[in-house]
């Protein structure tokens, strides 16, 4: 089975959007699946289920500088707090990641690539560093799921 590029977000909550504009900007590539979804744990369990390896692009708000890549790797114990119920998804990724283990479905390979946001209101756009990063995250994710 081929790798997954899960993408969380919310469309219309500015920078939150990243996850999911990120598998957008992969169309095209190959090698690997692609899915978004808004967050909720029960979706992100799903998908993941019966996967050997999966890639988790998601906004986050850690503190550092907007657009700000932070790569996380979700097998090996518990995900950073900022990564829990800080977004608009109602259920933070590390509480969806955490069910997945519980359940014994995580897969052996579970990284998380979490983009540094700078405006999550509700009917802004997408932050320029955001921006810029997602283009970064969209070339670089070919390459390294192909090793």
């Amino acid at each position: 089975m081929k790798p997954l590029v899960i993408g969380v977000g919310n469309d219309f909550a500015g920078d939150d959007a990243a996850g999911r504009l990120v598998v957008r900007g992969l169309r095209g590539a190959s090698g690997f699946d692609r899915a978004e979804c808004h967050g909720a744990a029960a979706d992100l369990v799903t998908l993941m289920e019966g996967r050997q390896r999966v890639l988790i692009v998601d906004a986050c708000r850690s503190g550092a500088t907007p657009g700000t890549l932070h790569r996380l790797d979700a097998g090996t114990g518990d995900l950073p707090p900022w990564l829990r119920s800080i977004s608009s998804h109602g259920i933070g990724l590390a509480e969806g990641v955490a069910l997945a283990r519980t359940l014994g479905v995580l897969p052996p390979r579970v990284e998380v690539w979490a983009i540094e946001g700078e405006d999550f209101a509700t009917g802004a756009g997408v932050s320029p560093a955001v921006a810029d990063c997602i283009a970064a995250v969209c070339a670089a994710i070919p390459g390294h799921l192909a090793r």
